[in-house]
């Protein structure tokens, strides 16, 4: 079942806001059930997040580079604490075999070095931002609840942010051309990880299919001055 704004989707979110308030979701019953199906995989990578930008702060050595990623750290847990009260507003599903692969995957991406991990999360971070832009596309079930709409369209925004952070770390230290096979095989990973929800996404009115493709493939230039 998804878990209550008091647990956690996969992982617990280290000094994790107060709980977000349940919002008032204007969605019809089927939409509203594939919605909640999606919601623990955005969850877990939340949670995720927030621990990944913890740790790559802690081990940072430039002090303005450790302040963006401690800014960062906190705004995931924003939106964990969103997704929380999302979660709270929507039906009940069964959603541990779909918690446990989201959980291996985001395990699998902090390995390696912190160049790497930072290579990984701008992949990554760039298919969240597909991913909400498609649940937003005009017309959609999502996009036509304004509150809902609102709440994802602020977790893009951060998410487009953290991607130039990332990226802009990894170009700063590196020939980040070094780091796009594993940034694609991460790409790879997810796509194959948001195609366990394809009926959902495709009750919500997103080709699953032209996702899996779109997600599959690193975009062009992401790791290249």
């Amino acid at each position: 079942m998804i878990p209550s704004a008091s647990t956690t989707f996969c992982f617990g979110a280290p000094h994790r806001v107060a709980a977000a308030l349940p919002i008032d979701v204007r969605l019809g019953d089927r939409p509203a059930h594939a919605l909640a199906t999606l919601v623990p995989l955005l969850g877990c990578g939340e949670e995720a997040a927030a621990i990944a930008f913890d740790g790559l702060a802690a081990s940072e050595g430039d002090p303005t580079a450790t302040a963006a990623l401690r800014a960062i750290a906190e705004e995931e847990r924003v939106h964990d604490q969103l997704l929380h009260g999302l979660a709270e507003s929507l039906p009940s599903v069964a959603a541990a075999q779909l918690r446990q692969k989201a959980r291996r995957f985001h395990i699998d991406l902090g390995r390696g070095s912190t160049l790497v991990h930072l290579a990984r999360i701008a992949a990554i971070d760039a298919g969240v931002c597909m991913i909400l832009s498609r649940l937003l596309h005009q017309g959609s079930p999502v996009a036509g609840d304004r509150d809902l709409a609102s709440m994802l369209a602020r977790i893009r925004r951060d998410e487009t942010r953290h991607v130039r952070l990332s990226r802009s770390l990894v170009l700063a230290r590196a020939d980040g051309r070094r780091f796009e096979d594993v940034a694609a095989a991460a790409r790879e990973a997810l796509a194959k990880v948001i195609m366990l929800a394809a009926d959902a996404f495709e009750e919500l009115e997103v080709d699953p299919a032209r996702l899996e493709a779109d997600l599959g493939s690193l975009p062009q230039g992401l790791l290249r001055p």
